[in-house]
């Protein structure tokens, strides 16, 4: 993955004024896009690395405080392996968990979604 420079620099978001979730998103979505650590971003965008850890935590826990009773889908990177193998995937969980499928035979999108969400702590 390539860094990117940050294109804007969020000014209208210094100072001590709370951030509205949509100011949030809109800031985590450009430190997604971008690359870097969040250290680097917050310093390149002037803004507090702290805020972007603390709305990163606050929104990711909104997200998983949904009901967890259904099946649900979870994002993935599908990535080709070192050598094509079909018994089994890797999944990784956005908290950087890995889940090493070997034989897919009875495995159901149901299932990794229930492995990844109790890698997550999330109660099923």
């Amino acid at each position: 993955m390539t860094k990117q420079v940050v294109a804007e620099t969020f000014s209208e978001l210094r100072g001590s004024r709370p951030w509205t979730e949509g100011e949030a998103r809109r800031v985590l979505a450009s430190w997604e896009a971008s690359g870097t650590t969040v250290s680097e971003f917050a310093r390149g965008a002037g803004i507090d690395a702290q805020r972007i850890y603390g709305w990163r935590r606050r929104l990711g826990a909104r997200a998983a405080g949904a009901s967890s009773s259904a099946a649900a889908l979870v994002p993935v990177v599908v990535r080709d392996a070192p050598s094509a193998s079909a018994t089994g995937a890797t999944v990784w969980s956005r908290a950087g968990h890995r889940v090493d499928v070997r034989a897919l035979d009875g495995a159901s999108a149901a299932w990794a979604a229930a492995v990844v969400r109790a890698l997550e702590g999330e109660r099923s």
